[in-house]
């Protein structure tokens, strides 16, 4: 953020689980930053406003037109909850304010920010952060692709257990049928909905689903691999099999040529202990930190914002668990 110290920081949805543990991770990281915690109905971010300190609620209607007062003079606004008329990301960028938000997991969701950024030039960063856990795919990926010179495909996974608050959520969202995802499949980009086996660290063979994010079409670039696929399952975590805590486990499978001209098969896995919500929020917080040190403005990708080796760093200092299989 170019010039910018970070004092303030408006958060829309601040009080559910993702908003309140981004609240958390900024408190822990930046603790003289001022924290506004805002929401429909800002009476249920009392006890987040006690246990933070240095914070204040606000209301906000994302299917309104009007954003709060507090937002004007924030350095950074974060919409963990969806903002259908993107109100707050016109705000962010008509006044020259970093924005991120978690929930724009599409191009057709972009698309809209990119011509707003065109309009009004901004110099400050604006990240549509709509990746899985808040782009935490995206390290394991460089981590991994290093070891290939010729890269076919990329298959990543991410496993959701029910015993998550978050992880029971997303299983009760597998039961229902999901619009098909896109994909890369042979050089090609195309839609599908065709499940696939993922075979679990202990062996177990599960099921999982595509689902359309912007993983998807940013690792395509980051590996020129072929096929990219991003698919969700639900079941028996790491975390559960080791300890009886759920995780959320991140699987990443690479195909290609090694740089001794084998053709091999390698995977990384992270998981971390402390659940879905902790990881979304931890993705969040490595992209501000990115943001911080950055000279870049405008629309950004998490891809090319992210130091990818600093990235991994910082997840397993978090205590994320990161092995190679």
């Amino acid at each position: 953020m170019k010039n910018i110290k970070l004092e303030k920081v408006f958060i829309a949805g601040g009080y559910g689980m993702i908003g309140s543990a981004i609240a958390g991770q900024i408190r822990e990281h930046f603790p003289a930053v001022e924290l506004v915690i805002a929401g429909r109905n800002p009476a249920k971010g009392a006890k987040l406003i006690e246990q933070q300190g240095l914070a204040s609620l606000a209301c906000i209607d994302l299917t309104g037109t009007e954003v709060p007062e507090q937002a004007a003079t924030a350095q950074l606004i974060i919409a963990a909850v969806p903002d259908p008329k993107n109100l707050l990301a016109e705000f962010a960028i008509k006044n020259n304010i970093a924005f991120i938000n978690i929930t724009q997991a599409t191009g057709d969701a972009i698309l809209p920010l990119l011509n707003l950024t065109q309009r009004y030039q901004p110099t400050q960063p604006v990240v549509p952060l709509g990746y899985y856990e808040a782009g935490l795919f995206l390290p394991l990926v460089s981590l991994l692709a290093a070891d290939f010179s010729v890269i076919d495909s990329v298959q990543l996974s991410a496993l959701h257990d029910p015993a998550d608050p978050l992880g029971e959520l997303s299983s009760s969202e597998l039961g229902n049928e999901l619009a098909p995802a896109l994909i890369r499949d042979s050089g090609s980009w195309t839609y599908s909905s065709i499940p696939r086996d993922i075979t679990l660290q202990n062996g177990e063979v599960i099921q999982g689903v595509p689902f359309s994010i912007l993983d998807v079409t940013a690792v395509a670039a980051m590996t020129h691999a072929s096929s990219v696929r991003l698919d969700i399952a639900a079941g028996t975590s790491m975390g559960m099999h080791q300890c009886g805590k759920p995780s959320i486990d991140l699987y990443v499978d690479i195909i290609g040529t090694d740089c001794a001209g084998e053709h091999v098969s390698k995977r990384v896995i992270a998981s971390d202990p402390r659940g879905q919500a902790h990881m979304t929020a931890f993705g969040v917080l490595t992209v501000i930190k990115a943001m911080l040190k950055s000279e870049k403005d405008g629309l950004l990708a998490a891809e090319t914002l992210l130091d990818m080796a600093e990235a991994l760093l910082q997840m397993k200092g978090a205590g994320i668990g990161v092995f190679r299989d």
